[in-house]
């Protein structure tokens, strides 16, 4: 909307989030591309075969009542919240990238994979959720950790010198 006019409307946007009913496993990411060309993103998502541990034996049937919602976007933190009937496959708009990002349902860390090539997917349970995706990569936690040490050892360091120089001063006095 412009000063409460409707300028265009895009009918292939599907929002931060949604649901899909069917599910289809390809072997490699180059099966993945070209099976985009065949199904509706809408419906269907694409999955390929090294995330089987994940969706194997998983089916997904349509709840024309289930809900998400985006409901906090930060770079390194999206919060959205789910409302399901039964187990569904959430598709999101976000790219997917496997190093550093974690999800979560309700505070508990659950996988989450790739889908149609380049989205986030994730098997949300029935009932209501609070899913989660953190930006936590590990190289952050090891260099903080470092840093903490390393400003603790500087601080000793010139508690020490401060040390030296007023007990020198007494001394000389």
């Amino acid at each position: 909307l412009y000063q409460g006019k409707l300028i265009a409307e895009n009918p292939y946007a599907y929002g931060n989030a949604w649901f899909v009913n069917e599910l289809k496993t390809v072997a490699t990411p180059d099966e993945a591309i070209l099976e985009i060309a065949n199904i509706d993103p809408k419906t269907t998502a694409v999955v390929n075969s090294e995330f089987d541990e994940v969706v194997t034996s998983k089916s997904f049937a349509k709840d024309s009542t289930a809900t998400i919602s985006m409901m906090s976007y930060e770079p390194n933190h999206l919060i959205y919240t789910s409302k399901t009937a039964k187990e569904q496959l959430a598709v999101f708009s976000e790219v997917y990238y496997e190093d550093g990002w974690n999800a979560y349902i309700d505070g508990k860390k659950v996988p989450h994979f790739r889908v149609n090539y380049i989205l986030r997917g994730l098997i949300v349970p029935a009932g209501e959720a609070t899913i989660e995706f953190k930006f936590e990569p590990a190289s952050y936690s090891i260099l903080n950790a470092i840093s903490s040490i390393a400003f603790a050892i500087m601080m000793i360091l010139l508690g020490f010198i401060l040390y030296k120089e007023i007990k020198n001063k007494k001394v000389n006095a």
